[in-house]
């Protein structure tokens, strides 16, 4: 009876500590259970008060958002850093999530351990169909995309896979000690 318990705490404990992680633009770090995403805001609960209100932040406030799966989602990645503080605190969210990185639009990639040189490629606007395309990289040891494949999504339509493996084709990463087996993924949305 005594071990179940301890299982029993042991458990709870681990799952008290899962949460969301939303990083502002201004560096401010909110602990979080995310409610809703959409294009243009997400709605979240204070983790220390999920029986209080909801929070909304629109999306242009946001960094990035780094989920209890260790997913990390980063937005606004065009934006120019004003100050070398500012620059060295988004350089400091990036080193300590190595899981996966994104830009803006929710286009997401993982490779663990690796960062993005510029900004991920992104897919022509020649698109057919909505959804997403999940394109599976090997990236060598020099960052270099040398091989892509689609491995899945929602979207079936070739032409539209295909702007996703070329985009894919040009992403360029940071240096690793081997070759590396990722994805991107594409999120194709009319306007």
């Amino acid at each position: 009876m005594r071990k179940l318990f301890t299982l029993a705490t042991l458990v709870t404990t681990i799952c008290s500590f899962a949460q969301d992680i939303i990083v502002t633009n201004k560096a401010q770090k909110i602990d979080a259970k995310i409610l809703e995403v959409t294009s243009s805001e997400i709605r979240y609960k204070e983790l220390d008060n999920l029986d209080g209100p909801v929070f909304i932040l629109r999306a242009d406030e946001i960094n990035s958002i780094i989920y209890a799966n260790g997913k990390v989602v980063l937005y606004n990645q065009q934006q120019v850093h004003e100050t070398a503080d500012e620059q060295r605190s988004a350089e400091a969210v990036a080193r300590a999530n190595p899981i996966g990185r994104g830009s803006k639009g929710g286009n997401s990639w993982s490779l663990a351990g690796r960062g993005i040189h510029g900004t991920l490629p992104r897919p022509s606007n020649s698109f057919n169909q909505e959804g997403s395309v999940v394109v599976e990289i090997r990236v060598n040891a020099e960052g270099d995309v040398v091989a892509v494949s689609h491995k899945g999504g929602t979207v079936n339509d070739k032409q539209t896979i295909q702007l996703a493996l070329d985009a894919a084709r040009k992403a360029n990463f940071t240096e690793g000690e081997h070759d590396q087996i990722g994805t991107i993924t594409y999120y194709f949305k009319f306007n």
